[in-house]
């Protein structure tokens, strides 16, 4: 068994107010700070502006096959088309009659451009995928629109449905969906709990193959109106005979499991490999290279370390003899950490041409610490870039292989060397 647990606080993070609140309430829960805190970068580094005046935008849609186009993802339900450094009316894709945004952590989380080649080989429209939670019921749904290539719209009244899961409370959702270098779609998942119930999660939670919450889910799009439902599961898909290796039933669309709430994905450009960030709950934040059909750890891990219910004893009775998929990343709360964050946001492996020094490194942020950092696998360390202040909701990359950081307070700022 670790030497080193932790004890559950029944709670959510929520948005940004609540997580703001739970930051202070950390704070105020002051522990012995880490020994080693993330470095500062060996080179100085900033925010330059690049796109101001969205409202709530929670990420930065690239469009591969035309570099001064972008599309920007508002958490009210709109993707805003952006062109040459402007705004385009009407909007790409207008989902406010389809989106609710009233509770806890929900909105238009996500959108995915289909590979225009994907497309053309099924001799069908190309679609945009989007996840959010959905209106009168707070279900994450997960659905595909076709493009309009000539008046580059989308036509959100022709809906096709892809995954729905239904949440238990407004919290926790994922919702990051994206098409993978093998041109499936990729989407994540939360937990969907405000705080944890022991009961639920040893039955199916995170840690289940029963259900789509608490895993990033893989399927081949296949977006008709008249098949449901509108995907196959690829063969290759670890559960994909809908057994697990235990030999229990599991959902042939589940990639991987154990997460608590994965905001973000990613992908290495370099091996392909999946990135997530899994936001934590009471100490620990962490960043995952996924392995397919693998266990990371949720809830009987936050971190490295095993979760305790608050009368001492273990969650999962067997977390010490657990082969979990450990984090690639783990940084600890600000009450662990004054050098660490709260609630982490994800980021991208660099490749932009401008920062030839950081190529190959994931560059990822924090909401309520506000910090950027460069994480470097050789050497196994974080290092600081540049503090960009609370509130960052997305580290993307721009149709140049920018590194953008987007804040909810409507700013997209690009990451440059000082010069």
């Amino acid at each position: 068994m670790p030497a080193a647990q932790r004890s559950l606080a029944r709670r959510g993070a929520g948005a940004a107010a609540l997580i703001a609140v739970a930051a202070m309430a950390a704070l105020a829960a002051a522990s012995v700070p880490l020994a080693t805190p993330s470095r500062p970068a060996p080179r100085a580094y900033a925010l330059a502006p690049w796109f101001d005046g969205l409202r709530l935008p929670v990420a930065v849609v690239a469009v591969p096959d035309h570099p001064d186009r972008w599309l920007a993802v508002q958490l009210e339900g709109l993707l805003i088309d952006v062109r040459d450094g402007v705004p385009r009316e009407p909007p790409f894709l207008d989902l406010r009659h389809r989106v609710t945004g009233l509770e806890g952590e929900q909105g238009l989380f996500s959108a995915a451009l289909e590979p225009r080649d994907r497309a053309l080989a099924r001799d069908r429209a190309r679609h945009v995928v989007a996840a959010f939670s959905e209106r009168d019921t707070g279900d994450l749904v997960v659905a595909a629109y076709p493009i309009d290539e000539a008046a580059w719209l989308a036509d959100g009244t022709a809906e096709v449905e892809v995954l729905r899961v239904p949440m238990p409370d407004p919290f926790h959702h994922g919702g990051f969906v994206r098409f993978g270098p093998d041109g499936q779609l990729f989407a994540t998942i939360g937990d969907g709990s405000a705080a944890i119930d022991p009961a639920v999660e040893r039955s199916g939670g995170a840690a289940s193959l029963s259900v789509w919450r608490g895993k990033v889910v893989r399927v081949e799009l296949l977006p008709t109106a008249d098949r449901a439902p509108a995907y196959l599961v690829p063969a290759d898909n670890p559960f994909a005979s809908g057994r697990a290796a235990t030999g229990g039933a599991a959902r042939p669309e589940i990639w991987a499991y154990g997460f608590r709430n994965p905001w973000k994905l990613t992908f290495d450009p370099a091996t392909g490999e999946a990135i997530v960030a899994d936001v934590g709950a009471d100490r620990w934040e962490e960043v995952h290279r996924v392995v397919p059909g693998g266990d990371h750890g949720w809830p009987a891990r936050e971190g490295r370390e095993c979760v305790l219910l608050p009368d001492g004893t273990l969650l999962d009775p067997t977390c010490g003899e657990r082969a979990d998929v450990a984090p690639w990343i783990a940084y600890g709360h600000l009450a662990l950490d004054p050098d660490g964050g709260q609630a982490v946001v994800g980021g991208v492996v660099v490749r932009d041409p401008q920062l030839p020094e950081l190529a190959g490194r994931y560059v990822f942020g924090d909401f309520v610490s506000g910090r950027v950092w460069a994480y470097d696998p050789v050497a196994d360390r974080r290092e600081l870039l540049v503090d960009a202040g609370p509130g960052i909701s997305a580290v993307d990359e721009g149709p140049r292989g920018e590194v953008l950081v987007v804040t909810l307070a409507g700013s997209v700022r690009r990451l440059v060397r000082e010069r």
